[in-house]
């Protein structure tokens, strides 16, 4: 089910100093499934923040269609379906966290004994259960962070929309807000975040799109992921040379020594095993075999960075244990 579509999406604003108008979305098309978690990747100034607001109906486009649960943009009922974590929440500072979740529950129509149990439950899912009489101008960046998540849950919606929800967070912080979202996808919820912390958005999300100067330049899921680059396999060993392993060339793309170890990356699965077999007769000892598959932030930086020059990659491996 399509739960979020945004079709075509042009909007230009004009200059604090100048009539003349500059469009910073030259037509975003983007859509989310239910149940999934889509991320939202790009540069600084590319359009993240602009495209959710266009979404939540905060500013209107030049031109272009956004529907959510099949409904125009601005429509009641599928707003109210909808938790939003701005990329800088304001909060009343003299409200304890108490008082401000009851305030935007109450904003959401709910009321009562279970919107009681509901502000406890989620100040719980967020790692506030005991500050729900702290005022929120005592709360640190991390805790207020938090609280802002917990207010984007606070009515149960369908569709969370969050702009850059790990900022501010310290480790445990992200590994919490990252079990939650989880949890939220278990219970069929489907969540669009944006957020510069790429190992997160690598783990999280079914499919994440990236947004270079105001355009969507690509969608990539998990499993494409793991099958850009599929068969090679870096194996390193430790007590042979290069120049012992002149028989292998042919099973192998390239080939490196550091030290006392060498690093052969070879062609594919099935030419491991001979390549393996091979160093071990010379008496090398065997340290490494890893699959070799780019990073979503290697995928990142290819991407925003075509046509601005060279830049540096950090390899990434995944391990698997030899039979």
């Amino acid at each position: 089910m399509e739960v979020l579509k945004a079709e075509g999406i042009r909007k230009s604003f004009r200059g604090d100093l100048s009539l003349a108008r500059r469009e910073v979305l030259h037509g975003v098309t983007l859509e989310a499934w239910g149940e999934e978690i889509l991320g939202f990747l790009g540069p600084n100034g590319s359009g993240k923040t602009t495209t959710i607001k266009i979404i939540l109906g905060l500013i209107r486009p030049d031109s272009g269609d956004v529907t959510i649960f099949g409904r125009p943009v601005g429509d009641r009922s599928a707003m109210a379906r909808i938790g939003y974590l701005p990329e800088k929440p304001f909060f009343y500072p003299h409200l304890s966290l108490t008082e401000f979740l009851r305030f935007c529950g109450q904003m959401s129509g709910m009321g009562g004994k279970s919107l009681s149990s509901r502000i406890h439950e989620v100040a719980e899912a967020v790692g506030l259960g005991t500050n729900g009489d702290v005022r929120l101008k005592n709360f640190s960046k991390g805790m207020l962070q938090r609280a802002g998540l917990a207010q984007a849950i606070l009515h149960d919606p369908d569709l969370l929309i969050l702009d850059e929800p790990f900022s501010g967070l310290d480790p445990l912080g992200r590994i919490m807000v990252r079990d939650l979202l989880i949890d939220l996808r278990k219970r069929k919820k489907t969540i669009f975040f944006s957020s510069h912390i790429l190992p997160d958005v690598e783990t999280l999300c079914d499919r994440t799109c990236i947004i270079r100067e105001g355009l969507i330049v690509r969608y990539i899921g998990l499993d494409e992921l793991l099958r850009i680059g599929k068969g090679k396999v870096e194996v390193t060993a430790r007590g042979c040379r290069l120049d012992g392993t002149e028989a292998l060339w042919d099973y192998v793309e390239s080939s490196n020594e550091v030290g006392e170890e060498i690093c052969l990356v070879v062609k594919e699965q099935e030419l491991v095993r001979p390549v393996v077999q091979y160093l071990y007769n010379l008496g090398a000892e065997i340290l490494k075999v890893a699959n070799k598959h780019p990073s979503l932030e290697e995928i990142f930086m290819d991407e925003v960075t075509k046509g601005t020059g060279d830049h540096r990659h950090a390899k990434r491996e995944k391990e698997i244990t030899l039979a």
